[in-house]
């Protein structure tokens, strides 16, 4: 149902109707993302809608939506290698491979295939020049548990070994704030306020309960290989009951369900962001998966505020399917 329109809350009540528009396009690029669709998705007007949303995300509509098929396709034909160019176009949302490539070719100069095979060759060079990134590829070992009857993979890093585990998760209903524009990782005081945001309407309705109830950073929008720095976006959310009503600017979404790699790890803020980079540089190349289409997130398993060490203990999730 739509929201209770306030002239308290009515700035709160635009970005989430925004927030569910971006969600809705990123999850059906190749769907029907007509005006008449995203509108209705927002409980807004058709007539204003294209000067309310330019208004609340900073790019008109249009835009916004040939730029996130544009970057989703940008980031498959560096990633996703078994997929042809012309499946990527397709699976887009673009309506022909000519399309896709005079569009590709405005916002990056370049065709997809010459795309491909740049970001392929430097991607190689990394691993020659970096004899770190070389050593942690070279490092990841797969092994079977023998309690457990699973494989995992072990991976070598400085202070730490992490065991990656590939897993089936459910979908996971959440509630979220979200930051627009650039952001660093590793700003503590830039997370500890939108946390503090979503808390602020969480608890008092009692609906933060750890650890039933999942603290989780989701990196919601973009990559730093494909998206300029104020195009990305990150959310923090918790773990919600499906039916559970939001409000303000608390936006609603579901995490897919889906194959995920997982590392667990503790330790500093530095050392999980190095996690996070051998999951994905080291081990995904060698694993016989590539990146799959769920959320890439970290669920928070303690405060590291209370931690005496003041050390994070995360798992990392990264959505993967088979190559």
């Amino acid at each position: 149902m739509p929201e209770t329109f306030t002239e308290e809350n009515s700035k709160q009540i635009y970005i989430s109707r925004i927030n569910r528009v971006i969600d809705y396009i990123k999850s059906n690029l190749d769907g029907d993302l007509s005006l008449e669709r995203l509108a209705a998705v927002a409980y807004f007007s058709k007539f204003y809608f294209h000067r309310i949303f330019k208004s609340v995300a900073g790019e008109n509509l249009n835009g916004f939506v040939s730029r996130m098929r544009v970057e989703r396709s940008a980031f498959k034909l560096i990633y996703n290698p078994a997929l042809s160019i012309t499946s990527i176009a397709y699976e887009s949302g673009f309506s022909s491979p000519s399309v896709y490539s005079r569009e590709f070719k405005e916002r990056y100069e370049v065709s997809p295939s010459q795309w491909r095979k740049l970001k392929t060759n430097q991607n190689s060079k990394i691993c020659t020049v970096d004899g770190k990134l070389c050593k942690e590829a070279n490092n990841v070992k797969m092994y079977i548990d023998s309690s457990k009857q699973k494989p995992y993979w072990g991976i070598e890093m400085q202070d730490h070994k992490l065991n990656v585990e590939v897993r089936s998760m459910p979908e996971i209903p959440i509630a979220y704030v979200r930051h627009h524009g650039y952001y660093n990782p590793q700003d503590k005081i830039l997370f500890q306020s939108l946390f503090a945001t979503l808390m602020a309407w969480a608890v008092p309705r009692n609906l933060f309960n750890p650890p039933a109830t999942k603290a989780m950073t989701i990196f919601s929008s973009g990559h730093p290989d494909t998206t300029a720095p104020e195009n990305l976006s990150v959310d923090v959310c918790i773990s919600i009951e499906k039916e559970t009503l939001v409000n303000g600017e608390i936006g609603r979404r579901v995490i897919p369900a889906g194959q995920y790699a997982v590392v667990a790890i503790e330790g500093t803020l530095e050392e999980c962001v190095e996690a996070w980079n051998s999951l994905f540089n080291g081990w995904l190349p060698s694993s016989g998966y590539q990146p799959g289409d769920g959320a890439y997130y970290i669920n928070h398993l303690n405060d590291p505020e209370q931690h005496p060490l003041k050390l994070h203990n995360v798992e990392i999730y990264l959505p993967v399917k088979p190559l």
